[in-house]
């Protein structure tokens, strides 16, 4: 079984190397400007009390000690963005057979570039992740769309095994989750030819934000208020395509969506 999972994980992995798809844009086009909220991770989620979370956590363990798991950041975002500590006897350490499993994955479907659909299949760093994930520890795995704030609902339901990028604001004591995988924090973003350097060049000027980061937005009231219009968008990608337009002067996003637009 362990020469199965590294011969299918050197084959993944070579996988990863190739060119990512989906919509981004080259680091030229866009810089950071500064820092707005405080650092949030990314954890996938279980139900409370199942041993599948023991073995994926050592998985991705395994799978950081081979630096797999660089290749696929640097494939999404052009930097090595995960945080998990390597260790290659994980799998050992946990003294109990791999069981033979088939596990159904819950991803939210609208989060550029963790997950998304794409030429009638899904993509993102999520799926690549638990792909690469299942793959070594031999197990089949189906992806199932939810909204990422019911993930408690749908794994105790049973419609779900895994939920993929749970969020620190997220984390439920009703579930048991992984290592945090991914540390991001949000930031403001503008054209590189703008004239706009600082926050304060902001003021005034028209802001772009998805919907479902509203919240973070107005952890700041005194910025909003100084803004002089906020235009949302639902998804990332519109985000990016507005301000390449010119039609938002600067957006709100997290540094792991700037990185792989950026890249």
């Amino acid at each position: 079984m362990r020469r199965f999972r590294a011969g299918l994980c050197l084959l993944l992995c070579l996988a990863a190397l190739l060119p990512a798809a989906g919509c981004h844009y080259g680091a030229g086009g866009f810089r950071i400007i500064d820092e707005y909220s405080g650092e949030g991770s990314y954890y996938i989620a279980f139900r409370k009390g199942d041993k599948l979370q023991q073995f994926v956590s050592a998985a991705m363990q395994e799978l950081a000690a081979t630096n797999t798991l660089r290749s696929l950041s640097i494939k999404w975002f052009g930097e090595n963005l995960v945080n998990i500590k390597g260790d290659a006897d994980a799998l050992a350490d946990l003294g109990e057979e791999t069981p033979q499993r088939f596990v159904t994955v819950g991803i939210d479907v609208g989060n550029v570039p963790m997950s998304y659909i794409a030429n009638d299949g899904y993509l993102g760093f999520d799926i690549d992740l638990i792909t690469f994930i299942c793959g070594y520890l031999g197990w089949g795995v189906t992806f199932y769309p939810i909204d990422i704030t019911d993930a408690e609902i749908e794994l105790n339901a049973g419609n779900i095994d895994i939920a993929m990028a749970v969020s620190e604001a997220d984390l439920d004591s009703g579930f048991d989750y992984s290592p945090a995988y991914l540390t991001s924090q949000y930031v403001l973003v503008t054209r590189s030819g703008s004239n706009i350097h600082r926050r304060s060049g902001l003021k005034g000027k028209t802001l772009g934000v998805v919907v479902a980061d509203e919240d973070v937005l107005y952890q700041n009231r005194g910025f909003v208020d100084d803004l002089g219009s906020v235009i949302y968008q639902t998804n990332t990608d519109g985000l990016f395509n507005a301000l390449m337009l010119g039609d938002v002067d600067g957006i709100l996003v997290s540094s792991v969506v700037a990185a792989y637009h950026m890249k």
